[in-house]
């Protein structure tokens, strides 16, 4: 590994049935994997739990930093069980919504004939329902019109206006539908305790459409100095657009979840709502994750297309911090030819764009951080310092994301190597562009700078990022302002 190699950009993995095959899980993250997605709208916390603990296990072997995102359902509506766990909609047939229990799941067809009648989880939604409203399955990818509604028993009749396949549990958007949504729902109050026995690092708080959402979800954690995921803000509502300053804010970081968001907007205007997420993200120092579809083709096909490795560098150019996979880690027959591609791209992107993409940051820093603080400031200085000097990396030990962050939002050319006072914190870094987290030595003082140099120039040589004497930038505290910067140094890296 080279620096002109050394990936900034971070890969998020959906796990799910085809990464519990043997051995799958190791190889995603020798792959590139550095976040495992947990999408609790799937599965149940039996299969959670196993799965986290091989992820814990692998990671801890291969001695790679893997944070855990554990993404709550939200209030979103879902199809139910299907007999045979997907079901083709042919255009121009007719299809019943119904709700499900034991009687719809009964009249349900197989998925190799006409699929007449579809289970809806939640009642709310058909009884919602109006006569000539359109009704989107599976991310969009099929649309039905409402023909005739019923009370009792609540059913909706429809016509297939775009068919496709539909897979139990797709998700239902219904743009036109005015329905009240109450985050957390209690089925996400259940899921979040699930997060916090299991320690995860983040949790990706769905349809998020105010600051006050966020703040009903951090209400629901214990008081106390107890482990609290991070909160990512799931930005997939034309409201959220409509208070995304403050949802960013109140938050620790942001996805662009361009499934749901591609149907409650405008499609074509995707590209362009991406582009203002991630650059509201970036003025404001969160990690954001650009997500669904990135490789929607290699679900069933070994090589992607030319347009999606085009998005995948178009996000990395955008800005993003990490790129997401979704299906085709989670369900698809290529998951880590998938991861694999996908670091391709990322490194591809980074080694012709990543010096210019530095500069363009550090020239726009003076509005993208606030001016009054010393922290910043020190930051700032510290990544155009490391820039003039053709430092290897910028090295700094971390008790906090927050510090982290502080250097981290100015993206500069060079590592970030933090050294975290925690496991926790060590993986939560996981996330965020640029850095490469270690965890201190147990066996040395962890707030000591001089240790943590040590420990960042045995990592650096290790990966082939500098060689002796080469240049590099130490950042620390003194403890006088807390846990924030304002001890700066340049140093040279001696074995």
């Amino acid at each position: 590994m080279t620096q002109s190699n050394w990936q900034r950009t971070k890969i998020v993995c959906t796990l799910g049935p085809a990464t519990d095959r043997p051995g799958v899980i190791e190889r995603l993250i020798e792959a590139g994997m550095d976040v495992a997605r947990i999408n609790t709208s799937h599965g149940d916390h039996a299969d959670h739990a196993r799965r986290i603990r091989q992820v814990r296990q692998a990671a801890h072997a291969l001695g790679q930093p893997v944070a855990l995102l554990m993404d709550l359902p939200g209030p979103k509506f879902r199809l139910g069980d299907l007999p045979e766990g997907f079901c083709k909609l042919e255009e121009g047939t007719m299809v019943t919504l119904a709700e499900a229990d034991d009687d719809a799941k009964a009249d349900s067809v197989s998925a190799t004939a006409n699929c007449c009648l579809l289970p809806v989880r939640n009642r709310g939604l058909l009884q919602a329902l109006r006569t000539g409203e359109p009704v989107f399955l599976a991310d969009g990818s099929v649309e039905l019109s409402v023909e005739s509604v019923a009370a009792n028993p609540a059913r909706a009749v429809c016509g297939v206006r775009i068919g496709g396949t539909v897979r139990s549990g797709s998700g239902i958007n219904l743009p036109e539908c005015a329905i009240d949504m109450l985050i957390p729902t209690d089925e996400d109050r259940r899921h979040l305790a699930f997060a916090v026995s299991q320690e995860a690092e983040w949790v990706g708080v769905s349809f998020v459409q105010s600051a006050g959402d966020l703040a009903r979800v951090r209400a629901c954690f214990p008081p106390g100095p107890s482990l609290k995921p991070l909160l990512m803000a799931k930005i997939e509502k034309r409201r959220a657009l409509e208070d995304l300053d403050a949802i960013v804010e109140a938050s620790d970081g942001v996805m662009v979840a361009r499934g749901d968001l591609g149907v409650e907007t405008n499609l074509a205007e995707i590209p362009i709502v991406q582009k203002r997420i991630i650059s509201v993200a970036n003025a404001q120092g969160r990690p954001v994750v650009t997500a669904t579809q990135m490789l929607e083709s290699m679900v069933e096909h070994e090589h992607p297309t030319r347009a999606e490795a085009t998005d995948v560098a178009n996000a990395v150019l955008d800005g993003t911090d990490a790129v997401m996979l979704s299906a085709e880690t989670a369900i698809g027959d290529f998951p880590v030819a998938a991861v694999r591609f996908l670091q391709r791209v990322l490194i591809a992107t980074e080694e012709v764009y990543g010096a210019r993409m530095a500069q363009d940051w550090m020239n726009s820093a003076e509005t993208a951080s606030p001016a009054n603080d010393a922290g910043n400031a020190l930051s700032f200085a510290a990544c155009l310092l490391a820039a003039r000097l053709g430092a290897r990396a910028i090295i700094a030990p971390v008790q906090s994301m927050e510090m982290a962050l502080s250097v981290a939002r100015f993206r500069p050319q060079a590592p970030l190597v933090m050294v975290a006072d925690s496991v926790r914190l060590y993986r939560s870094l996981a996330l965020v562009r640029g850095i490469s987290p270690l965890v201190v030595n147990v066996r040395d003082d962890g707030a000591d700078p001089g240790s943590c140099l040590a420990q960042a120039r045995e990592w650096l040589f290790a990966h082939g990022l500098a060689q002796e004497d080469d240049p590099a930038v130490l950042l620390s505290t003194s403890g006088a302002t807390g846990d924030k910067v304002d001890t700066l140094q340049t140093v040279r890296l001696k074995g």
